[in-house]
């Protein structure tokens, strides 16, 4: 069962989102890659944007989808309930149909479209600011100094109810959640952070954690025998003592490549599974190298 568990959770739709949090904003954006329904020779890459407040409420919805016309067609077709559709990256023309169905003229090109959307995402972040041990308001903390606390939870939206082994069990896509931020020296020391790892180039300290939320109840790794103790985190806490308080900068990624590229969607025991989640353990400090 467990092995059957694993493999309806990894062999489910690939997806890729992306979170920028920019000062005390944020923005996240899901990139999927799709296989038209319509022709056999157009993929569909989509990327949405979300502006989204200080604590990663959610303002505006922004879908760009990007087109490969393989094959050089004179007319590509696709389909979407975006409003407020427009070209990107050219002059190509469309028409639509009542049903949502896009009829480009591409003229041999790729087409690169975007428009608004009200969809709820598959996977959200939510971060909290606490000082001195109290939960404040993110307007309220800047320029503050004192020991502050920035929680990062993430939540899985994106569940199924599949049949494994004979039972029907609730199955989330498995994402893997990466948080980084760059915080000054000047006004953060003592930085520490939970589920991720913390390093210095001098003059900031360069910070990224990792979730992967509804993955642990996902593969039941707490009934598992030899993975009792194995963690798999659904947040991030970062502590320090700051001096007039700011946040420039906040970038979160979300990907199930990762989960492809760290071999879990070849195990074939529990084995296998144990030396994945040991790589799982460590490989924030892959993404942090790659921050710099």
């Amino acid at each position: 069962m467990v092995k059957e568990n694993i493999e309806e959770a990894f062999t489910m739709k690939r997806k890729y989102v992306q979170a920028m949090l920019a000062g005390m904003t944020a923005m996240i954006s899901l990139t999927v890659a799709v296989d038209s329904v319509y022709a056999s020779t157009v993929d569909k890459e989509q990327t949405v944007y979300v502006n989204a407040d200080e604590s990663g409420n959610t303002q505006e919805v922004i879908v760009s989808n990007w087109l490969k016309n393989m094959q050089k067609d004179h007319s590509l077709t696709d389909k979407s309930d975006l409003s407020d559709i427009e070209n990107i990256k050219g002059d190509e023309g469309f028409t639509q149909s009542g049903d949502g169905t896009l009829t480009w003229k591409a003229g041999g090109n790729d087409i690169y479209y975007q428009g608004k959307t009200s969809e709820e995402l598959p996977v959200s972040v939510k971060m909290t600011y606490y000082l001195n041990g109290s939960e404040i308001q993110p307007s309220q903390l800047a320029g503050k100094s004192g020991q502050v606390k920035i929680r990062i939870d993430y939540e899985n939206r994106s569940q199924q109810t599949r049949v494994v082994g004979g039972k029907q069990e609730q199955i989330s896509t498995p994402f893997m959640m990466a948080t980084g931020m760059i915080l000054p020296v000047e006004t953060f020391s003592d930085v520490e952070v939970k589920n991720g790892r913390v390093i210095s180039d001098g003059k900031n300290n360069i910070v990224v954690g990792i979730g992967f939320p509804g993955l642990s109840e996902s593969l039941k790794i707490s009934d598992i025998k030899g993975l009792e103790d194995k963690e798999i985190p659904d947040y991030v806490e970062i502590t320090a003592s700051v001096t007039d308080f700011s946040l420039a900068m906040t970038a979160t990624v979300a990907t199930t490549g990762t989960l492809s590229e760290l071999g879990l969607d070849d195990i074939q025991d529990l084995d296998g599974l144990q030396e994945s989640m040991d790589k799982l353990s460590d490989s924030s400090a892959a993404l942090v190298k790659g921050s710099k």
